[in-house]
């Protein structure tokens, strides 16, 4: 019983000494911005001062960053900042902001995969992170925005309003072999996307009855796309 205890934390420390070894790797190798503790910097109001949260989770997850060279780097606290757009790694009680677009190519953490990519937003092209929901030839993506909103002014009769961040909201993306990543905004343009297979998804789409609004219906959509 003690050999198979000592063994347990034996494999712990070793899990947590490579950890910190990764955690150093990265941080020797990129730059990184320390956030400051508790403010939120806009109008210098502290986060205590918002409702609301600019994260999909606020607690941090062990996870593994892929950056844009192949170098992998495991045992990452990590977490999303769906406001900003960035991801955000903790080193003992401090906090550091990742810039997603310039080093990462794919994290995983908290059971969910994100990855940084090109998206076309209504002609503009944008680089930002998405968190993939099905992988294959075709990936199915899901863009998060967290919109702050400022205090508003007092009014008679009516409450005053704090500043928030209101809760995320979701955009589908598409993309084929990796190309830039297409807006999914209704069925007609999701066809239009399919190109020579868009009477077969057409098909497809009328006969099992699949709204292009729901998340589940999405990906047996894509994953019949990338079966053909």
């Amino acid at each position: 019983m003690k050999r198979a205890a000592f063994f347990i934390l034996l494999f712990a420390l070793t899990h947590s000494l490579n950890a910190q070894t990764m955690l150093n790797g990265l941080m020797d190798n990129y730059r990184f911005k320390k956030m400051t503790d508790g403010t939120y910097n806009r109008n210098n109001l502290k986060m205590s001062d918002i409702q609301g949260t600019p994260y999909l989770n606020e607690k941090f997850s062990p996870g593994k960053i892929i950056t844009l060279d192949g170098a992998t780097y495991g045992g990452i606290p990590l977490r999303y900042n769906a406001y900003s757009d960035d991801l955000e790694f903790q080193k003992g009680e401090d906090t550091y902001d990742i810039d997603p677009k310039t080093i990462v190519k794919r994290a995983e953490f908290g059971g969910t995969v994100f990855c940084c990519m090109k998206y076309d937003f209504f002609g503009k092209i944008q680089n930002g992170l998405f968190e993939i929901l099905s992988e294959g030839k075709t990936i199915l993506l899901v863009k998060y925005t967290i919109k702050f909103l400022e205090k508003e002014k007092l009014q008679a009769f009516a409450d005053q309003k704090p500043a928030r961040f209101e809760a995320p909201q979701k955009e589908y993306y598409i993309t084929f072999d990796s190309s830039t990543a297409k807006l999914i905004s209704n069925k007609k343009n999701l066809l239009e996307l399919f190109g020579k297979q868009k009477d077969e998804m057409e098909s497809f789409i009328s006969k099992n009855k699949l709204s292009v609004r729901n998340e589940d219906a999405l990906a047996k959509i894509v994953a019949h796309y990338n079966s053909l």
